[in-house]
């Protein structure tokens, strides 16, 4: 499958809202997720809530190079951020805040095509990012060039997560 990649301000990720919680939905329903849809509902209503109060905010969505323009090409990926303050506590990293491809893509490369097209855009230095602590997330960051700073369990919630810095 070939795809091509385009950055997204803010703006344009609010008008993909529904097309970014369809993606999140078929995402987060598999593993290690397992989240049911409204947790994509919530992912992306966050994730939209925080681009319209940043300037900062970054994003690049993969979509299907089938011969049509972005609006009506199919979304195959997402990924988002911004440098904020929330992971490290004091100094501000870039926070890649979002990665997700669809199911039936994952595997061709796309999610590391997003991830260092929003790297390259969105930091000049190091990075931050939460996920959860499952081998399946943790090493592929690895792979990616991350490594492991900081084990938490945000409150209310049952699973452990990591932070993870690339420098």
């Amino acid at each position: 499958m070939t795809y091509r990649l385009a950055l997204l301000t803010a703006a344009e990720a609010v008008r993909r809202r529904e097309e970014l919680i369809a993606l999140c939905a078929q995402a987060f329903a598999g593993s290690p997720w397992h989240e049911p849809p409204l947790g994509a509902v919530r992912t992306v209503d966050r994730l939209l809530d925080s681009a319209a109060r940043r300037d900062d905010f970054c994003a690049a969505a993969a979509y299907a190079d089938d011969g049509t323009d972005d609006a009506d090409a199919a979304l195959l990926g997402f990924a988002a951020g911004w440098t904020d303050t929330a992971l490290s506590g004091d100094a501000p990293f870039f926070e890649l805040a979002e990665l997700v491809v669809a199911p039936g893509c994952q595997g061709q490369g796309i999610g590391r095509s997003l991830h260092d097209g929003l790297l390259v855009v969105g930091s000049p230095g190091p990075a931050l990012l939460m996920t959860l602590d499952v081998p399946e997330l943790t090493d592929r960051y690895a792979r990616w060039g991350w490594t492991v700073v900081d084990r938490r369990r945000p409150a209310n919630e049952q699973r452990d997560y990591v932070v993870m810095r690339h420098a």
